[in-house]
């Protein structure tokens, strides 16, 4: 099979990329004009992998990237909690109808949307149906854009939607947000928000991609939604405590309070957008609310119809990140 997978120059676009070259796919690889490729140096040492620019927020004809493409995983967005609402609309939301246009004209019938569990409001639930949750987040410019992005895609008849989303905390080798959270559970200035007892899913990347991966070949995928995320429920607090072991530091002790953070946020937020709206505001809303109540989905869908099947645990994905982390730091 030949697979389109843009923002396969990003962190779970490569991991996505690698799965499907093991398979035995042919990958064409859509990357920004600015995109490193550094991500991408084993297959592409391999020579397996084909690599194409383009600029999915810009208006213009993308059929010369889908010729020969059977199917596509669309894994490029605009990803900030934070931004103008027109950079996410352009990226997000008219990048996507422009790619699912030419996909169709192409003849490629399967499009695998990576969205997010950002289109939810994060109100507290334990083993949600990511099917049936409100897709709520309407607030959140990111999570807004998402939600137009599902929907563009699953109400296609020309060709098989499919919206796959990974865990609360994706995490991985190449991964520059596992790098700041390594760094500050290090020097011990990782704080928690209720004592960090709130849960979540996390998701390794390699499972990750081996959840796109099923996805993309599944003739029962079409139509459907999946949460691909690691076994287990951890809470923040877990998390943490199991990284300063692996890190060789003290578990993070500082507990701030839920709703003067959140104020504090909120303030921030304001001033930033007043003052320095060009420049990202040092917390966020968001980022600030993330540990507030429980974020965990099942992921019964996924096993029971596409036979997912997380090969690795979160405690040894965290090994594993960490390794690969110091070792690109060698």
């Amino acid at each position: 099979m030949r697979v389109l997978v843009t923002g396969a120059h990003g962190f779970l676009g490569s991991h996505i990329t690698e799965r499907l070259v093991q398979d035995g796919d042919e990958v064409r690889a859509l990357v920004s004009p600015w995109g490193e490729l550094h991500n991408l140096r084993s297959v592409l040492e391999s020579g397996s992998v084909e690599v194409v620019r383009a600029d999915l927020a810009k208006p213009g004809d993308l059929s010369w990237a889908l010729e020969g493409v059977d199917a596509v995983v669309h894994a490029a967005a605009r990803v900030s909690d934070w931004g103008p609402w027109d950079a996410f609309y352009r990226t997000n939301v008219l990048g996507t109808q422009r790619l699912v246009d030419a996909a169709a004209k192409a003849g490629a019938r399967r499009f695998v949307l990576v969205s997010s569990v950002a289109v939810h409001t994060y109100r507290g639930f334990r083993n949600a149906d990511p099917r049936t949750l409100p897709r709520d987040n309407v607030s959140n410019p990111y999570a807004y854009s998402k939600i137009l992005a599902e929907n563009i895609v699953m109400t296609r008849e020309d060709v098989e939607g499919v919206v796959v989303r990974p865990g609360l905390w994706p995490f991985g080798a190449r991964d520059a947000t596992f790098q700041r959270v390594e760094r500050a559970v290090a020097r011990g200035v990782m704080p928690l928000m209720k004592r960090g007892e709130s849960v979540l899913n996390t998701t390794y990347a390699t499972n990750f991609a081996d959840g796109v991966a099923l996805a993309v070949s599944s003739p029962a995928a079409a139509g459907r939604v999946y949460l691909f995320a690691d076994e287990g429920m951890p809470s923040w607090r877990e998390l943490f405590e199991e990284l300063a072991r692996l890190v060789g530091s003290a578990p993070p002790r500082l507990n701030v309070p839920r709703r003067p953070v959140r104020a504090i946020a909120t303030g921030v937020e304001a001033t930033w957008r007043a003052l320095f709206p060009a420049t990202e505001p040092p917390v966020t809303r968001y980022r600030a609310g993330l540990m507030a109540h429980d974020v965990h989905f099942s992921i019964e869908h996924a096993v029971r119809e596409l036979g997912y099947r997380p090969r690795v645990t979160w405690r040894e994905g965290l090994r594993l990140a960490v390794e690969a982390l110091h070792a690109g730091k060698d």
